[in-house]
């Protein structure tokens, strides 16, 4: 966290004001047109913070930057292809960081912090986004570009001013974190000392079983293992269950509402042509010459990008002509030919070669077309809140019918019945078709084999705020199969024992012997002896996969000159700890630094939680408007990927 504070409220405006103040248009998903349609709803703040708000616009700006950004991190070209739960999570973690600049902004003005004019002059003039082609600040080119994005001269002033009053207050935090060297020492020898030992493996299938059972010895295994031989126990289960996809279904949506969300998202349903690009940017037309010639040669967006480190690259999903504020660069951009490399042209912000890697042709989507889909995103914002609600209905309706054969349909309580085993599979081996993910119908397959037949059904809170009950009507246990049917599994299960028990015999023979001297001098002259693996060497940073991890845990438990034995599901293991050993050198080098490194950053992220906990009881957010966070997420983020439907900060 310490190091996204930095990101968000140290680093320099000359190095990052470009990308956050003009290509922000670049990459928003019609920004100025939710600014206007949000200004409508008779609303101007989404959070308060003591005397400071969050508006419509300081959101929506935000999060259509970040959402671009995460994608293209997790290698995701669209950022509409963002999954829901990712989307919800950029929402929450947006609006967080804005709640946390107001109150860093409030702490800095009661500490009396006060930026001069001369300094915020100098970090305007240094915006290289708002300089001519000779690299001087130019009056018009600044004009223009805060038109173009939508701001005030007085707005980015303050902008400005608050950053450098945030700069004083957060630079330098958690710089002074040291890692004590007595604890990374500590650290390093925990992780990387190695353990010496000798080990044998004494396999069950190596043993030998010198006679064949008698009919007495199989019937008493048989009779002693009666498990072993049973057929499938099937149970016949009713359930009713409920979830937020079924509830979902069942919320109606008035047209009127469907109406004002369709024409809220006019933008995304009336779509003129749109493109993608990726564009470079240069001060120096040769350079730019340069990157156009390579970039035609055949390099990708990735290898130009790291061939020429000095460019401006920016990937510009979807965009729209208007959306694109350099007007020389929109226009050149929506006249060339797709898949081919453009450029250089020159524009009033620099030399630019860019390539149209997509292009998607003007579309409309009528109301009738789009209801369907903007019924669901109501239906799923609602749903969550709903299934909640209706928890005590379901419970109500559970009680009242000992069948579950009188749950009212408008619940949304999707019912099912059938016949499964304790794997959750039918009697002809499918899966059980019962509703809900995977870890939903885990939870009710083991009530139905926990519940006892014709028990009262009751509610049952299932994973991820989910709701269930079962009746189990019809128990069909297992039964033990005669003996004479399953002869030969019996003999193949009393073998693979006896196997077991010889081994086990021998392991423990060579144990004992080894306890009072060592492994090697046990193994001496024993048939066993080629098997024995001497001055094996692991760490916990370096251990030999090939070992099972119970041997590999034991090993660090024993001490040096000691022996243990250990069981795997085929095996019997004798370990004999010879020695420890000090780490390498070079282990000690690479762990040392990140051992260093990780604790210093987990004792740097503790401060600005702190911190933030701090501001918080200073400066408690307040007035949410869970509403209009909602409608900033539906409004910035395509239907396909839906908002979010929980709370954020």
């Amino acid at each position: 966290m310490i190091i996204s504070l930095r990101h968000l409220f140290v680093d320099s405006w000359a190095g990052r004001a470009a990308a956050l103040l003009i290509f922000l248009a670049f990459i928003g998903w019609g920004v100025g047109d939710v600014y206007s349609n949000l200004g409508a709803a008779g609303s101007n703040e989404i959070v308060r913070i003591y005397d400071r708000s969050i508006t419509p616009d300081d959101f929506s700006r935000a999060l259509s930057a970040q959402l671009p950004a995460v994608a293209k991190q997790i290698g995701l070209a669209d950022p509409s292809k963002l999954p829901k739960s990712e989307v919800e999570q950029i929402a929450r973690q947006t609006l967080q960081n804005l709640v946390m600049q107001n109150e860093i902004q409030l702490a800095a003005e009661r500490a009396g912090m006060m930026v001069p004019d001369a300094l915020v002059r100098q970090d305007i003039f240094a915006i290289p986004a708002f300089h001519d082609a000779a690299g001087k600040f130019d009056r018009s080119v600044f004009n223009d570009r805060l038109t173009r994005m939508g701001l005030t001269e007085g707005k980015l002033i303050q902008v400005i001013r608050e950053d450098i009053a945030s700069r004083g207050l957060l630079q330098g935090i958690g710089q002074a974190v040291v890692a004590p060297p007595s604890l990374t020492e500590r650290m390093l020898s925990f992780d990387a000392n190695q353990r010496v030992f000798d080990m044998v493996e004494i396999p069950f299938a190596s043993a030998t079983v010198t006679a064949a059972p008698t009919d007495e010895q199989l019937h008493r295994f048989y009779d002693n293992h009666p498990q072993m031989f049973r057929t499938t126990e099937y149970r016949h289960a009713k359930m009713v269950v409920m979830t937020a996809d079924s509830v979902a279904k069942t919320i109606e949506v008035p047209d009127d509402v469907l109406h004002r969300l369709y024409d809220f998202q006019a933008r995304t349903y009336d779509m003129p042509e749109t493109r993608t690009l990726q564009v470079l940017t240069f001060t120096d037309q040769a350079k730019a010459a340069a990157a156009a010639t390579a970039w035609k040669g055949g390099l990708s967006w990735d290898d130009i990008q790291k061939k020429f480190p000095e460019a401006a690259a920016v990937a510009l999903p979807s965009v729209r002509q208007s959306d694109i504020p350099n007007p020389e660069l929109a226009k050149a951009a929506f006249a060339a030919q797709p898949d081919r490399i453009s450029g250089p042209e020159k524009t009033g912000m620099g030399w630019v070669v860019f390539n149209i890697t997509a292009v998607v042709a003007p579309h409309k989507t009528t109301f009738e077309q789009a209801k369907g889909d903007l019924k669901k995103q109501v239906q799923t914002q609602e749903a969550a809140e709903a299934l909640q609600a209706r928890q005590k209905q379901f419970q109500d309706a559970v009680a009242g019918s000992s069948t579950l054969e009188q749950i009212p349909g408008d619940l949304g309580a999707v019912p099912a019945a059938g016949t499964l085993d304790s794997n959750g599979m039918t009697q002809d081996g499918l899966p059980a078709p019962i509703p809900g993910d995977e870890a939903l119908r885990q939870a009710i397959v083991h009530q139905v084999f926990t519940q006892s037949k014709g028990a009262q059904p009751t509610v049952v809170n299932g994973p991820n705020g989910t709701f269930f009950s079962v009746l189990v009507d019809e128990v069909h246990p297992g039964t033990l199969k005669p003996f004479d049917s399953v002869r030969d599994q019996v003999v193949q299960a009393w073998t693979a024992e006896q196997k077991r028990r010889a081994a086990n015999l021998r392991a423990t023979a060579l144990f004992g012997t080894a306890k009072s001297g060592t492994l090697r001098k046990a193994m001496d002259g024993q048939p066993e002896a080629s098997t024995l693996r001497q001055d094996v060497s692991v760490s916990r940073v370096h251990p030999d996969q090939s070992l099972p991890q119970n041997i590999l845990r034991g090993i660090f438990d024993l001490k040096p000159g000691t022996t243990g034995m250990f069981e795997t599901p085929d095996a019997f293991w004798l370990v004999n700890v010879t020695a420890d050993r000090p780490a390498s050198a070079e282990d000690l080098k690479s762990l040392g630094t990140r051992l260093v490194d990780d604790y210093r950053q987990s004792m740097q992220s503790d401060i600005p939680m702190v911190l933030s906990a701090a501001m918080e009881k200073a400066f408690p957010p307040s007035h949410i408007n869970m509403a209009l966070y909602n409608q900033v997420i539906a409004a910035a983020v395509p239907a396909s990927a839906p908002a979010a439907e929980n709370g954020a900060h």
